[in-house]
């Protein structure tokens, strides 16, 4: 019920998805035990995901996104909570930069807080107990972002999964 931003057809929830299913199966082949909130095309509330993993008292909680933009921009960020835990800035900053060796248009590097308010945070790094961090993988509005996307997303799953690795 909720695509999430869209552009051309294309839908963020779809692009999400199939990304996640991915990092899921590189982490299985590491032996790595996930818990995914979603594995379909099912909408789960945010409360829904963060009660989850918190249930699941998981080491890390990764949130998947695609960016979207009016203008001309394009580029991967990764979103830690206000707090600036050593612990998510490490996260973020392994994963940015196994995803700029995998190939991406800009680093536009590792952002604290909520993107109006450097002391607000967005909900999934405010609510869940462990460390966290949201990925806005590229702009879904940017047709530079979506070929590399396309042709990345098997290396963009590895990086994320060998990021998670490493800090778990």
């Amino acid at each position: 019920s909720d695509v999430g931003a869209e552009y051309g057809g294309r839908y963020e929830k779809d692009d999400n998805l199939a990304l996640a299913l991915l990092v899921y199966e590189k982490l299985e082949e590491k032996g790595i035990d996930v818990a995914m909130t979603r594995d379909d095309d099912t909408f789960i509330s945010l409360e829904k995901r963060c009660r989850f993993a918190n249930r699941k008292q998981a080491e890390l909680f990764v949130s998947l996104h695609r960016n979207s933009a009016a203008s001309a921009v394009g580029g991967v960020e990764i979103w830690i909570g206000s707090d600036n835990s050593y612990r998510a800035r490490s996260l973020a900053k392994t994963m940015l930069n196994g995803l700029e060796k995998a190939g991406i248009s800009d680093d536009r590097g590792v952002k604290v807080g909520y993107i109006t308010d450097r002391n607000k945070d967005y909900y999934v790094n405010s609510h869940t107990d462990m460390t966290s961090c949201l990925v806005e993988l590229g702009f879904i509005s940017s047709e530079t972002d979506n070929k590399l996307f396309d042709e990345n997303i098997d290396a963009y799953a590895q990086a994320i999964a060998d990021a998670i690795e490493k800090h778990i």
